[in-house]
């Protein structure tokens, strides 16, 4: 029994070590889905096939599925259109990778 949750500890702790995070700073409001999205420095946290956006205390504001492009994308950029007056953010590719987050 205490090997099983050792082991379970240690599996936890590799899947924690394993989600990569990226900086990205919104300059305007956006909205993801249903959540309305501050101006503001956000992380964007890469675990696997999904993705989770965070705001500077850690709170998940938004998540997204990966995308593996055939080419790297030298800077991060938002993929965003507007909708009604209002900046819908469809995705973030993240620059040095080949990894695009869709919010769609």
């Amino acid at each position: 029994m205490f090997k099983n949750v050792l082991l379970g500890m240690g599996l936890f702790g590799l899947s924690i070590a394993s989600a990569k995070s990226y900086s990205v700073t919104l300059s305007e409001p956006y909205t993801v889905g249903t959540t309305q999205l501050a101006p503001g420095d956000y992380r964007v946290v890469v675990n696997g096939s999904s993705a989770v956006l965070e705001d500077s205390r850690g709170q998940t504001e938004a998540g997204g599925a990966i995308e593996n492009e055939a080419r790297k994308f030298h800077d991060t950029a938002l993929l965003s259109h507007s909708e009604n007056g209002t900046a819908r953010l469809e995705g973030i590719e993240l620059g040095g990778t080949q990894i695009q987050v869709d919010f769609k």
